[in-house]
């Protein structure tokens, strides 16, 4: 008998719980395979199964449904020894006992832990944010089923998305699509500014206004107006005030990590949840990944470092060495036809060079930008055929002084290596 129970205890799987159910938990999911050691419980907050986060604006503008942006049905999660809890709320993490307490009472033990909750749109301090109905942020199938509620109850809402970052234009044409008067507003003069100079900026104004979307640049919003709901969002434009009438105000200023359970639990935090290079945190039994994390003072929003850091987490549950790196990004887009792409610098500082071409008629616009022979910033509109190989070689450092005089045209015809897979980024 005590044989038999120490074959048993030797047998037993290890218990991983995850907390949170988005893209980096299915990330993670997949990378570990059928393989693995682990007995796997998700506990995630929403009602629902995982969805792809990235289709939110087609799904807001109804050109898509919810099962089909479903990526994994429970059969795939069954292959995998995976336990899925949808509308599990944890309360509190328990270091010492290594348990979880959720909000109905269940206690979840763990071997070892994952942190993976996502984060939240940042709301600004602003007077009326609090205060008012009509004010939502862009992030969740929450935020998605409250901004389609607004928009059919009142048709031609008015509404003003106040930041143009990728979220933010996003969101624009998502309510376009719906039907709303959409006023896209952004501080800076150049929209995505991340990502964009003043010429691509240019040409993506141009597709907004051509979809109906109304821009204002350099346009910095002040206060929220009206008694119980949004009725205007006064603002300073040009060093003068000025008010948009607004029926519903939509935040995409930027996110927060979901930080809090690590936090209370006594875990090292700053903006995120501070991790090594093996996506571990202050306690040995405990990681975090996606956009609850910080890495070397960064946090992280887009999709490509969430699947590299769900990569490298995966071979550590494993057992096998594995180190995160954050990992060059390519940032794309399409707006009524027009295609971005972005990735590295956007713009040129002392030492290095510029080469463009621009063809505003033909809605064509290429930068890139050359330090000692190597790429170290690409910026495509209008015609993207060749950002693979940009990537690619950005990527690798290669020396592309040889190239210089078809760079911008046809950067691959004297190129031996063949093309690389498909690579492209998008809003995690």
């Amino acid at each position: 008998m005590i044989r038999a129970t120490r074959m048993k205890r030797t047998e037993a799987r290890r218990r991983l719980v995850i907390v949170g159910n988005g893209m980096a938990t299915e990330s993670l999911i997949s990378r570990l395979g059928t393989d693995h050691g682990w007995s796997v419980r998700v506990l995630g907050e929403e009602p629902v199964r995982h969805y792809n986060r990235i289709m939110l604006s087609p799904l807001l503008g109804e050109e898509t449904d919810l099962d089909a942006i479903t990526p994994r049905d429970d059969a795939w999660y069954r292959a995998r020894r995976v336990t899925v809890s949808l509308g599990k709320r944890v309360a509190r993490l328990d270091r010492q006992r290594r348990c979880l307490y959720c909000d109905d009472g269940e206690r979840v033990d763990y071997d070892t832990l994952v942190i993976a909750t996502g984060a939240r749109s940042s709301m600004p301090p602003l007077p009326g944010v609090a205060e008012l109905d009509g004010v939502s942020g862009f992030r969740s199938l929450h935020d998605v089923e409250r901004l389609r509620g607004w928009s059919r109850a009142r048709p031609g809402v008015r509404a003003v998305v106040v930041g143009a970052g990728l979220l933010g234009v996003e969101a624009a044409v998502g309510l376009r699509r719906l039907g709303a008067d959409v006023t896209l507003v952004h501080r800076r003069p150049v929209l995505m500014n991340r990502q964009l100079d003043a010429s691509a900026s240019s040409l993506l104004e141009a597709a907004l206004a051509a979809r109906g979307i109304r821009v204002r640049t350099g346009c910095d919003p002040k206060r929220l107006l009206g008694d119980t709901s949004v009725s205007a969002v006064a603002v300073e434009e040009g060093g003068a005030p000025r008010t948009l009438p607004a029926d519903l105000v939509v935040f995409a200023t930027g996110i927060t990590p979901n930080r809090e359970l690590a936090q209370t639990a006594g875990l090292e935090c700053g903006a995120g949840v501070r991790v090594d290079s093996a996506l571990r945190t202050s306690d040995p039994h405990v990681h975090a990944l996606g956009e609850c994390c910080e890495f070397q003072g960064n946090t992280y929003g887009l999709v490509a470092p969430v699947q590299e850091q769900a990569s490298v987490l995966a071979r550590v549950l494993k057992g096998q060495r594995a180190r995160y790196r954050d990992p060059s990004l390519v940032t794309r887009l399409k707006v009524s036809g027009l295609d971005i792409h972005s990735m590295g610098q956007v713009e040129a500082v002392a030492g290095q060079q510029t080469l463009w071409l621009s063809d505003p008629q033909a809605g064509v616009y290429k930068k890139l930008i050359i330090e000692d022979g190597r790429l170290r910033g690409v910026l495509l509109v209008g015609d993207v055929r060749h950002s693979q190989w940009y990537f690619q070689t950005h990527q690798s450092d290669r020396d592309v002084s040889a190239l210089r005089d078809v760079l911008l045209t046809d950067p691959s015809r004297d190129d031996d290596e063949s093309t690389p897979a498909d690579v492209s980024v998008d809003v995690a």
